[in-house]
């Protein structure tokens, strides 16, 4: 077998799936910030603002904890530093994807595959929801989502940041839970269970798992299928139009997301990639 990549590599050799290791905050965090402002000079003195990674697609592989409960004290730089803490963790979620995916496609026939192989393909099936074989069908669920569409969708369910549920849960899709071992948050004045993880990257995978798994994403997933087979951009503002079902807006949901993208150039992002030494930094703001 020919490894795609080091990470491949590494997954391989220790039998996980890539999903379940690309947010893990280990080790002692490389800064402990107290303030929106001090995440903002720290992301400045760390790979800069958000144009110069737009204008480089090099982004530094740091990943922040949670958001700033003081986000709004900064109202001209807000947006660009909710973008900017999301953006890492869109890209590690997706590198973990492309990972799976790559290891995948690397796969002999079905009766020829040693067991740690067939362990591998069944996780997955079990993760997504999707029969072990024939393998097409997982490729289709095991694929990255456009960092386009991540940062939209987070903007638009958080409020850029403000909602109660990203600030004290890191609930930035306004994903719903029954499950009893998932922690959650109750909405006020109704009975509904938000998801709450426990950091942002950890919120951005179960997001993607979901699209790329649930029943009401199929034809997103198709659609991103379709565009692949035919050589053509996967991109953000084109699978929003598969969204209907995410919110009861509908087609005012997609139009939305939409607008996010071009109006904050989104796309930009898609091509993307982490560089340099995975670290992290925990934020503690005041009255947290």
């Amino acid at each position: 077998m020919v490894c795609l990549s080091t990470l491949l590599c590494l997954l391989i050799q220790f039998d996980v799936l890539a999903g379940e290791t690309v947010c893990s905050l280990e080790g002692p965090p490389a800064k402990t910030l107290d303030s929106a402002q001090g995440l903002y000079v720290f992301f400045s003195e760390h790979g800069g603002s958000l144009e110069s990674l737009r204008e480089s697609a090099r982004v530094p592989s740091i990943q922040i904890d949670r958001l700033p409960s003081d986000l709004n004290d900064l109202p001209a730089q807000r947006v660009d530093l909710f973008l900017r803490i999301l953006l890492p963790s869109a890209l590690q979620v997706n590198r973990g994807l492309a990972a799976d995916r790559a290891r995948l496609l690397s796969l002999g026939p079905a009766a020829e595959r040693p067991k740690k192989d067939r362990e591998f393909v069944e996780a997955l099936s079990k993760r997504y929801g999707a029969p072990a074989e024939p393998i097409s069908g997982l490729l289709e669920r095991v694929d990255e989502v456009p960092v386009s569409l991540v940062l939209a969708q987070a903007a638009e369910e958080s409020g850029w940041g403000r909602s109660r549920f990203a600030i004290e849960g890191n609930a930035l899709f306004g994903q719903h839970t029954s499950n009893p071992n998932q922690p959650f948050m109750l909405a006020r004045g109704a009975d509904v269970r938000l998801a709450k993880f426990e950091n942002i990257c950890h919120a951005a995978r179960a997001y993607m798992e979901n699209l790329n798994g649930a029943r009401a994403y199929a034809g997103l997933r198709a659609l991103r299928a379709r565009l692949r087979a035919d050589g053509r951009p996967v991109t953000g503002a084109e699978l929003a139009g598969e969204l209907l079902a995410y919110s009861a807006r509908g087609a005012d949901y997609v139009r939305e997301l939409r607008a996010i993208i071009r109006g904050h150039r989104l796309d930009d992002f898609d091509d993307a990639v982490l560089e340099g030494k995975p670290e992290w930094a925990r934020v503690v703001s005041a009255g947290r």
